[in-house]
């Protein structure tokens, strides 16, 4: 605990002595305090790590920092080149998996003497409208859509990331990155659909919907995964893709109840109260006291 303190502490005088300013933010920009969705206290936007050491974030940022094992054998070999690498972090204070990895993360990064500026640490919301959004909207265009997401940038370029959890280890995960050793994170299937739409119009039923349908299918983890997706997608506004993410996991995993509950509240959100209702239906079929199906039902009445 002590050493975490200091290094922290080295780290401020450092930053300040060494003129780091290319990130050089107000005050009010960064640590802003908020409200989850549970009514906890979270933090959201732009962050620092000394923020996380402070109460009540310090409960689980100091006990899962000190209790980290640096894999010094793998950090060795790419501790040289972590001197020109960039990172960005997107978590939320209100997830067990950001708790979890993050400070095994900055551990990590401490071992292999990465600075602060060459750290972005953005925090997330997890409210229905703002669902792992920033104030500033630091994710944009970044494909955020499970956190934690550990970003590695070489030469402003991104060179891979983490999602959520390492596939092997936080260690050996960054080794095959920053050696091109055609890393593949998790969320295989979330990922195909972002280079999907980035790169072809949304398909009608047919063939090609098919075979969209046959690989997302090959890759998904489970339908949490397209589920995730889909919230991020209708909480930013993409509510086309957000329909047709829903509906592929309502095709790909016919026999969960979550799945259909879910199609049925972006129908209700996109003011389709008929397809709203048969999906909520679906759900009762599947689990007759659910209650949150009843209530919707009795809504669209």
């Amino acid at each position: 605990m002590k050493s975490l303190i200091l290094y922290f502490i080295i780290v401020l005088i450092i930053s300040g002595v060494c003129g780091c300013h290319e990130k050089t933010y107000s005050y009010s920009s960064v640590n802003k305090v908020s409200r989850s969705a549970d009514g906890d206290i979270m933090l959201v936007g732009r962050c620092t790590m000394e923020r996380l050491q402070q109460p009540p974030f310090n409960s689980w940022f100091v006990k899962n920092y000190d209790d980290y094992s640096v894999d010094t054998i793998t950090a060795e070999k790419i501790k040289s080149s972590m001197q020109h690498t960039q990172f960005k972090i997107f978590m939320g204070t209100w997830c067990g998996d950001s708790r979890r990895e993050v400070p095994r993360m900055f551990k990590l990064l401490r071992y292999c003497g990465v600075n602060s500026s060459q750290i972005e640490l953005i925090l997330l919301d997890n409210r229905d409208s703002l669902y792992k959004q920033s104030p500033g909207h630091e994710e944009r265009g970044m494909n955020i859509h499970h956190v934690p997401d550990f970003i590695v940038f070489e030469n402003k370029k991104e060179a891979g990331r983490i999602i959520e959890s390492p596939v092997v280890s936080l260690e050996k995960d960054l080794y095959r990155i920053i050696n091109r050793e055609g890393y593949s994170g998790n969320y295989k299937a979330t990922g195909y659909l972002i280079d999907y739409f980035q790169s072809n119009n949304l398909p009608n039923h047919g063939k090609d919907y098919s075979t969209l349908e046959s690989n997302v299918k090959s890759l998904a983890s489970g339908p949490s995964e397209l589920n995730t997706y889909g919230y991020v997608l209708m909480a930013a506004g993409e509510m086309q893709k957000a329909g047709m993410v829903f509906k592929l996991n309502t095709q790909i995993y016919p026999d969960k109840s979550n799945v259909f509950d879910s199609l049925g509240e972006y129908y209700f959100k996109t003011g389709n109260k008929s397809l709203a209702r048969e999906n909520y239906q679906k759900v009762l079929q599947m689990e007759p006291d659910n209650a949150n199906a009843k209530k919707m039902i009795a809504q669209l009445q």
